[in-house]
């Protein structure tokens, strides 16, 4: 359970019950540690002010105090002894956790309840034991460290720790906190033997070892786990070592801040270089109003403030609890056994665990709430080393995590009450700004214009020489250098590979390798992937490249093309299709509006004879209605010769001629029979200006096709490459872009992959385009430097494939922070892009004059907005054709005297309008 002792202040400074005195003392064991006098005469000084100023009750209680020494189990063991044979109905201790877990054993088998003030190691308390933790575990401790490094963003940390129990707890804690946060990384952990003998002289260095560690680290955030005698040792060898500068933070954890005595001199004051240290420390109330008030009276009634100290006030604390329990419990237990019990015989108390249990209730409820009822516990202080001592800075509780003094929720890292390390009031940043001192072996092969080597007699021998080396890679280390401030050497890798895999030994080669071997710190630019960053870290990406095509234009080929339907290439077949359904569909209602329309030359004639009250009218209504069909023939002919020599109009815009008129559109032709009808009129016009757009779409499309073979013209995608039979492709082996199409799930970068003509070096690539009969694919920056002072070639981009460019690096390399810092600095400035264009070329050569340009094969997708102008037409014309019926209905109803609703039924039916005149 977590506690704290803010409640017991309340019932501290409030009159319960008056006492009867008919009850002789309850008698409580106190185990003191000889070898602290000072801390251990505090605590009974405040032990017993606070059994002589309890509030009253039945119950009073009277210490029984014995002294040992922590270098002798049998000094410890004569101690419990001698407080179990004295009757005690407990016994509370202020060690610390590897301690108390020898004592909780040892007063344990007697059944006696043990009440551990600082103890913190949460696997010792157990109920066989009856062991009662007055403090919260680590593992909370570890949180609130946890969340003190978050608040702070010092992303990465480094820990010294006790090789002892307490101290290996809190490290591996916080290395789960941290690799359960991916933006946290822990470098350095160093332990240390608790058997050092610190009475020796300060010429003596008991640290150096584990502290030279955190010397050569980047790491500037170290958290120190350790028990507090330690703690004034470590820090003047640190200070020694230049550890303890404004650049750095330490975090002590309780064993320290807790016991901040250890730290003073014999003057009781401080040395200046501990101010800027954070900790924590169990939360016990110090700094608010019930804690001064005790305090006030404490020091009225002789006492020394300084002897409130968290151990004194958890035992303060536990005695109140151990009074209320015993009150409570009243007759329920029998003190009578305990005269009994003898480390001899090592028989128990029967009611140990009744008191114990009770004790168990009372923290319960006197613990996990604060004043206000809230549930806060376990807590916390976030302690800050100022001129006077560590002060409170804030606390953490599970609950609400990490806040300031007065409860507030703000950002730590611009509080101005703060002091790190050198008295500084502003945040440091946790890890070194410069690698002085460092010496980097960079991994490097002869690639332009990443980098390249000097062929000279004197470079022939000292290969690994900067001075060697040239291009934009070897350009930004060597200014990555000059500002960081380290040394550096160029390596190559024995196989004179970027990357290789043995698969029967999984195993990688080349100046990837060499990274995850940590036989190389850095190296020249690597393209960053899923898989690589598995194995290796990169720096922040500084160049994006893309697949590239380089050709010289093909000027002798005269090669015609092979398809013999090669006029059908500028469209799809969909599209094809598309337009014969539309041909369809468009002389369809061409036909519709002509016979339906009331202003087409057909509607007008059936609208007469429906109308007209002649016999031969009369006749020909009589035929229709026995042919059953509404747009027939108006005429019936005994002889064939009438027929033929006889015009009617009424057919001439039939289906079958609507069809003729709709196709001639497609080569711009006409027919002399045009629509009289607006509606009829309307969508001809639309499908004409469709016709218009779609043929000069066609025209042109068809005229780069039959030229794209032509001298002069290239190829500028993959599916183009593929299909041509001209051109063959080649590369330089061992590239990326080229392993990315090997690897590619996509059937053309295969197909491609599988066609290359592999060369070994960037110069065979270049004289093989320069041959006319090669296209060299590649990434964009080996282009640009290639052919930078060649503009006769024709670079076309494709966004098939793209990378992106960094410098790798070791796992977990300590320097990586400060190598990403200065490379967001660079990038701010334009630095990466000014060395870019300077060996590249700038901007890459625009495509060659010889080319006429590129073909595109129209899909149905890219013609939607042409099929949607057609559709609109098509609307229009039936809106507009409902406009033609509401006008000669409109005139009918004048002429008829019949309503407009009738008028246009009679229209739209075709039936006889009969007049009322």
């Amino acid at each position: 359970m977590e506690h704290s002792v803010l409640p017991y202040f309340l019932v501290f400074l409030t009159t319960l019950q008056s006492s009867d005195g008919t009850h002789s003392p309850y008698k409580v064991g106190l185990l003191l540690n000889s070898e602290d006098r000072i801390e251990s005469d505090a605590i009974e000084r405040f032990a017993d002010f606070t059994i002589s100023n309890s509030p009253k009750s039945n119950v009073t209680l009277q210490l029984s105090t014995r002294q040992f020494s922590d270098r002798s189990n049998l000094s410890l063991l004569k101690a419990i002894c001698s407080l179990i044979e004295d009757d005690v109905v407990a016994i509370m201790s202020t060690s610390d956790s590897t301690l108390t877990a020898v004592q909780s054993d040892l007063i344990g088998q007697f059944q006696i309840p043990f009440m551990a003030a600082r103890a913190t190691n949460p696997f010792t308390q157990t109920e066989k034991n009856l062991e009662v933790r007055l403090s919260p575990s680590d593992i909370h401790q570890s949180e609130a460290i946890f969340a003190l490094l978050k608040e702070f963003r010092w992303n990465t940390f480094s820990i010294l720790s006790s090789a002892d129990t307490y101290g290996i707890r809190c490290t591996v804690q916080l290395q789960k906190l941290a690799s359960q946060d991916s933006d946290f990384t822990f470098k350095d952990i160093q332990h240390f033997s608790v058997n050092k003998n610190l009475s020796l002289p300060s010429s003596e260095k008991l640290f150096t070892k584990e502290l030279k560690v955190f010397k050569t680290s980047l790491v500037k955030v170290i958290v120190l786990s350790s028990q507090g005698r330690f703690a004034k040792r470590i820090f003047s060898e640190a200070k020694e070592m230049g550890l303890m500068g404004e650049d750095y933070v330490w975090i002590t954890t309780d064993g320290i801040t807790a016991r901040p005595d250890f730290l003073t001199y014999n003057s009781g004051s401080y040395l200046s270089y501990y101010q800027g240290i954070f900790g924590t420390a169990p939360f016990y109330g110090k700094g608010n109003s019930n804690y001064n008030e005790m305090q006030d009276a404490y020091v009225v009634s002789g006492g020394n403030s300084a002897d409130l100290t968290m151990s004194s006030v958890k035992i303060s604390f536990g005695l109140n609890v151990l009074q209320t329990s015993l009150s409570q419990l009243g007759t329920c237990i029998d003190r009578s056994t305990l005269s009994k019990i003898h480390c001899s015989k090592k028989n128990s108390w029967a009611d140990g665990r009744t008191l114990y249990n009770s004790i168990q209730e009372n923290l319960l409820a006197m613990e996990m709430r604060d004043v206000a009822g809230v549930k806060r516990y376990p807590a916390y202080d976030i302690m800050n080393f100022k001129p006077n001592g560590f002060e409170r800075a804030g606390f953490w509780t599970y609950e609400t995590g990490i806040i300031d003094s007065f409860g507030q929720d703000v950002s730590w890292i611009n509080r101005q009450d703060l002091v790190y390390s050198g008295g500084k009031v502003k945040a440091p940043l946790g890890i070194g700004s410069t690698l002085r001192g460092y010496h980097l072996r960079i991994g490097v092969l002869h690639w332009p214009p990443i980098a390249l080597f000097t062929d000279s007699p004197y470079c022939k021998k000292h290969t690994t020489l900067p001075s060697c080396w040239e291009g934009w890679n070897p350009e930004i280390i060597a200014r990555l250098a000059l500002d960081l401030n380290f040394t550096y050497e160029y390596v190559q890798p024995a196989d004179g590979l970027y990357s290789r895999l043995d698969k029967e030994k999984q195993t990688w080669g080349g100046i990837f390798g060499g990274l995850i071997d940590r036989d190389m710190d850095l190296s020249i630019a690597l393209a960053i992937t899923p898989e690589r960053s598995q194995y290796i870290d990169f720096t922040y990406p500084f160049f994006e490249d893309s697949l590239v095509m380089a050709m010289y234009p093909n000027l002798e080929s005269t090669e015609p093309s092979s398809n013999m339907f090669f006029f059908l290439e500028p469209f799809e077949l969909s599209v094809w299709g598309t337009i014969v359904i539309l041909v369809i569909v468009i002389a369809v209602l061409t036909n519709f509006f002509s016979k339906f329309s009331p202003f087409g030359s057909y509607g007008e004639k059936i609208h007469a004879m429906q109308t007209c009250p002649c016999r031969k009218c009369a006749k020909r209504r009589q035929y229709k209605k026995l042919a059953r069909c509404r747009f027939v023939d108006t005429k019936k002919y005994d002889c064939m010769v009438e027929k033929v020599e006889e015009f009617d109009d009424f057919n001439d815009l039939s289906f079958y001629n609507s069809t003729w008129l709709i196709g001639t559109g497609f080569v711009l032709q006409g027919t002399d029979v045009l629509p009289t009808s607006p509606s009829g009129r309307l969508l001809l016009f639309t499908w004409w200006l469709f016709m218009m757009i779609l043929t000069a779409m066609y025209t042109a499309n068809l005229t780069t096709n039959l030229t794209i073979e032509a001298p002069g013209t290239t190829v500028d995608s993959l599916d183009k490459l593929l299909k041509q039979s001209y051109y063959k492709w080649v590369s330089p082996k061992d590239r990326y872009m080229v392993a990315s199409m090997r690897d590619s799930d996509i059937k053309e970068h295969q197909e491609v992959y599988e066609g290359f003509d592999f060369v070994n070096t960037t110069e065979e690539a270049v004289e093989k385009v320069k041959g006319g009969q090669h296209v060299w694919i590649g990434s964009r920056g080996d282009m640009g430097y290639a052919f930078k002072d060649d503009c006769t070639k024709y670079i076309a981009i494709t966004n098939n494939l793209q990378n992106i460019w960094a410098l790798g690096m070791p796992s977990n390399a300590p320097y990586a922070e400060v190598i990403n810092r200065q490379f967001i600095t660079y990038r701010e400035e334009g630095f990466f892009t000014m060395v870019f264009d300077k060996w590249n070329g700038g901007q890459l050569c625009p495509v060659a004059s010889e080319s006429i340009g590129s073909d595109t094969t129209f899909t149905p997708i890219m013609l939607v907005g042409l099929f949607i102008i057609l559709m609109g037409g098509v609307l229009w014309a039936f809106v507009t054709s409902l406009f033609e019926f509401l006008t000669v209905a409109y005139f009918d109803s004048k002429e008829n005297g019949q309503s407009l609703y009738r008028c246009l039924c009679s229209r739209i039916s075709l039936k006889k309008t009969r007049n009322h005149k």
